[in-house]
């Protein structure tokens, strides 16, 4: 399909769409701790891997390297595993968390084509920002709750990570 040039008498220009021939996917295999990013890749290349990236957390103010990789496939369809060597890794869909605005705290969007007010995301107040609040209370300003807007037990938070399509 790419090498297709012409269809019937006009010039045509075929190129890959940018994300559905790609699936992405996790692995969690302690056996494959202290393989980096670009062996893991090398070593997956014939299953068409293309891309990997492996998570890390933050803790005691840097970032820790988790047995988790986040694996980018250059077909559409997920497989249900991989072999490295001898290890064999389930793969599971990778579902990213819910976009969340740091300007307004809600849902969908980024705060860079934010159009709402700024907003604390700790008490869900409109006159200071997150970084400098005092407040002893936590307010949600999605969901009304008492924690902090960007708290993973926030009903909201639950619903829009539950509504992302898998892919």
């Amino acid at each position: 399909m790419r090498s297709l040039v012409k269809l019937g008498d006009f010039p045509i220009e075929v190129t890959p769409h940018r994300t559905l021939n790609y699936s992405r996917g996790v692995i969690s295999e302690p056996d494959l701790f202290d393989c980096s990013e670009t062996e893991l890749i090398e070593e997956l290349q014939s299953q068409k891997v293309c891309a990997a990236h492996r998570i890390k957390v933050k803790g005691s103010g840097s970032l820790i390297p988790t047995k988790h990789v986040i694996l980018t496939f250059c077909r559409p369809e997920l497989p249900k595993s991989i072999h490295a060597d001898y290890v064999y890794a389930r793969v599971k869909p990778y579902v990213p968390n819910p976009l969340r605005c740091f300007k307004c705290p809600r849902f969908g969007h980024s705060q860079g084509t934010c159009k709402g007010t700024s907003r604390c995301a700790k008490c869900s107040g409109n006159d200071h920002d997150t970084l400098v609040c005092v407040s002893e209370t936590f307010k949600c300003f999605n969901c009304s709750g008492s924690h902090p807007a960007y708290s993973r037990d926030c009903s909201k938070w639950k619903i829009e990570r539950d509504s992302k399509p898998q892919s």
